[in-house]
């Protein structure tokens, strides 16, 4: 069976080959003046795009708080055109980026690592040092933007120390999110995921499709109250809900019957 190719496409043009120069030099998004979207996609006939709408949804947030149009059906086009011959059984990586010179769309296959995240990560937490997040909307709290070399670091220092994701921690230890994901967590039968409100945490597409069969708190942790939970997840497009087998070293408990539920809300529309 065929496998997924790399694709390109450019907004008012369409397909172009992969290794073709699509970003000027001089691109504001190169300098994180720019926002994204992360999808997962199905292949089959027609190709699946997960919570394609919700994901649309965001980009148009992120797109008024960068002051740009968006043109909803066009990007619903070029979606459309980059997934088309995608093949039954494969997962694909879709990625739409967005900025004031350039907008693009991407498709890769889905990573390995990816896929065998999804029984399970080692985290590690890592200081961020914010608490709360001041009235200043131009801030770009709300935006996922392509501002992720935070992100990207965090990776980094994850996978030298040996474990495979991070989980951010406030000024005052409160866990926030992972780097591309959210985080939640249950508790003597209760779900809690942390404050979004004024904390600088993302709203995930994920955490809202997961969640939506289910009463949430939105509630502060520290990393040893999660050390007592009944087990917890990273919420991700891409890994749907991986469950956090060790928090800096510490075992947490991994319920399979849940992650499993979890996992197939995640990981479908």
């Amino acid at each position: 069976m065929q496998g997924v190719r790399n694709r390109t496409a450019v907004l008012g043009t369409g397909e172009v080959p992969w290794d073709s120069p699509v970003v000027p030099a001089d691109d504001p998004g190169l300098r994180g003046d720019g926002f994204f979207e992360t999808l997962l996609v199905h292949g089959g006939t027609p190709p699946r795009v997960v919570r394609l709408r919700e994901h649309l949804d965001r980009f148009e947030r992120s797109a008024a708080a960068f002051g740009l149009p968006l043109d909803r059906s066009a990007w619903e086009h070029l979606v459309a055109g980059i997934t088309d011959d995608l093949p039954a059984g494969t997962e694909a990586v879709l990625r739409l980026t967005a900025s004031a010179g350039t907008c693009t769309a991407t498709l890769r296959p889905l990573p390995d690592g990816v896929r065998r995240g999804r029984d399970g990560v080692h985290v590690v937490t890592l200081a961020r040092g914010t608490t709360t997040v001041p009235a200043a909307p131009w801030l770009l709290t709300a935006a996922k933007t392509s501002s992720y070399a935070v992100n990207s670091a965090a990776l980094r220092e994850a996978r030298h120390r040996g474990a495979d994701d991070a989980l951010f921690l406030d000024a005052a230890g409160e866990v926030l999110e992972a780097p591309t994901a959210n985080l939640l967590w249950r508790s003597e039968g209760r779900w809690h995921t942390p404050p979004q409100r004024d904390r600088d945490v993302l709203p995930g597409t994920t955490l809202a499709a997961v969640t939506a069969g289910f009463g949430v708190h939105e509630t502060p942790c520290r990393p040893d109250e999660l050390l007592r939970s009944d087990g917890a997840w990273l919420l991700s497009s891409l890994r749907g809900a991986a469950p956090v087998r060790t928090l800096d070293g510490n075992p947490l408990p991994v319920d399979r019957a849940f992650t499993a539920t979890l996992r197939r809300t995640a990981l479908q529309d």
